[in-house]
Order: C-alpha cells, then structure tokens, then sequence
C-alpha cells in the first residue's frame, strides 16, 4: 500500500505500535504474575485468568508483528483498537488509562488512514494478445 505524501508518519505510528504490542506481548509470556492483577476476577465464557492472560500475550504478540511487517496493516490497526478498547472498558479509569487512550487513537488512527493505489500507467500495461493458448508457442 502507499499511503500518499504522509508515508513516513504512517511508518512511524504503524511500527511504533507494533513495537508496543510485542514488547507486551514478550513480557506477558515470560513474566505472566506482574500481569494477571490487571485481569478482571471474573471473565466471559468460563475462562481463567491464566488461560485469559495467555491469549492475551498471543494475541499482542501475532499484532505486533503484523504491525511491525506492514502485513495487513488495516485488520491488524482495527484488532488493535478493538483490543485497547475492550482493556479500557474492563478496567475503567485508572492511573494507566490515558496511555490506553492514546494508543488506541494511534491504532483508530491507522484504521482510517487513506492510501492510494498505484496507478498503471499506459506504458505500463502489458499487452494482452487475443486467441487460444497457441501464442505462448514459439
């Protein structure tokens, strides 16, 4: 995708959040206990907080990467805010919300971010030759 003459800035809030998803993501895989007191005591679908916690760090994991690679920076922006939203929600406000909001206005931000398709250029269009299979005989 080529996101205009704002490239640069995209690339810089794409794989900063990224930076921010793995880094969390890391760090609730090796030290899961300084996490688990930010989970709810009870959660949806008869999940334990371990289990919960677990996902958690996956899930930030895998959207690190795909922010970080440029691979299907849309979704991965979207899953994101929906991802900061659902912790800003199950938490509510406390010390740590305005970090929260924010990253979740940079994700929201790259959701919306406009991009521009490369336009084919008439010299740049292959010739398309008409018939059967034969023309590729030489």
């Amino acid at each position: 995708m080529r996101y205009g003459r704002y490239g640069y800035p995209h690339l810089l809030m794409r794989v900063g959040l990224g930076i921010v998803f793995l880094w969390i993501g890391i760090d609730i895989v090796r030290t899961p206990d300084s996490w688990i007191s930010f989970l709810p005591q009870v959660l949806p679908f008869g999940l334990t907080r371990e289990t919960a916690l677990q996902l958690s760090g996956a899930f930030d994991l895998i959207l690190g990467l795909l922010l970080i690679s440029g691979r299907i920076p849309k979704l991965a922006a979207l899953l994101a805010g929906l991802h900061l939203a659902g912790i800003v929600i199950a938490n509510g406000v406390d010390a740590v919300t305005i970090r929260d909001v924010s990253l979740l206005a940079t994700a929201l931000a790259l959701f919306v971010w406009p991009y521009h398709r490369r336009k084919k250029r008439w010299w740049s269009k292959k010739s398309r030759r008409s018939g059967g299979g034969d023309d590729d005989e030489e």
